[in-house]
């Protein structure tokens, strides 16, 4: 009658083999793992950041309530603006040279104070024009806005010279996260007259749906943050 065979042990080798696999199994997953959570902090951060930049200025909506701080930084010839996007802005301001064209920033960041110094400049340039005190303050604020009203206090907006570039600009900004703020038309929506040389950020995914629906920021913040918006699309022929 046969023996049955004595199972076969691996050999120390064998062994030490196979666990060096399932180690380097388990740091594969974990590194797969720490790569996962990577993409996804990423996400949320931009999302936070793209909400951030999202906040809305104008005439009935004032900077000191909306909790907005701007992070400066240098862009150079003194000026500033908010961290978010001022690499964005030297990016755009390059390629719209490297068309042909010559854009100079005219504004960026400005305090409180210095947007009190401009407003208080053209009430009183209209007062010295003949009008009376409440009557300059009005007209003053269609082309000054009112301190605690203008998007400049924000770090988020920049005035650009024309020179030619403004067309460049206008179809290219949104590539950048740039919208133009204040559009022909869009006066009743956002409480200022249209400004030509006025960009503001507002990150590069909302920026391509402002500009692909043709709507301004209050439309677009009415939209998808509060109350239903009121756009009409024009009908298809």
């Amino acid at each position: 009658m046969k023996r049955a065979q004595e199972p076969k042990h691996k050999s120390p080798a064998s062994r030490k083999r196979g666990g060096h696999g399932m180690k380097y199994l388990a740091a594969l997953l974990a590194l797969a793992l720490l790569v996962f959570v990577g993409l996804r902090l990423k996400g949320w951060q931009d999302q936070r950041q793209e909400a951030r930049t999202l906040v809305l200025v104008n005439p009935w909506n004032y900077v000191d309530e909306t909790g907005f701080r701007p992070r400066l930084t240098g862009l150079g010839e003194g000026l500033r603006m908010d961290r978010s996007c001022a690499a964005a802005l030297k990016s755009m301001l390059a390629d719209c040279r490297a068309a042909g064209h010559q854009p100079q920033v005219l504004a960026a960041y400005r305090s409180h104070a210095e947007q009190e110094r401009l407003y208080r400049a053209q009430v009183q340039k209209l007062i010295d024009g003949g009008l009376d005190e409440d009557t300059a303050a009005e007209l003053a604020a269609e082309t000054v806005a009112r301190p605690g009203t203008c998007e400049h206090e924000l770090g988020l907006a920049v005035d650009l010279a024309d020179n030619g570039a403004l067309p460049w600009l206008q179809e290219n900004a949104w590539r950048y996260g740039f919208i133009l703020r204040y559009p022909e038309g869009g006066e009743e929506q956002t409480g200022v007259a249209y400004h030509p040389g006025h960009f503001r950020y507002t990150g590069p995914d909302s920026a391509g749906q402002i500009y692909s629906l043709g709507i301004t920021l209050e439309e677009y913040s009415a939209l998808f943050y509060n109350e239903a918006a009121d756009i009409v699309f024009d009908e298809a022929d």
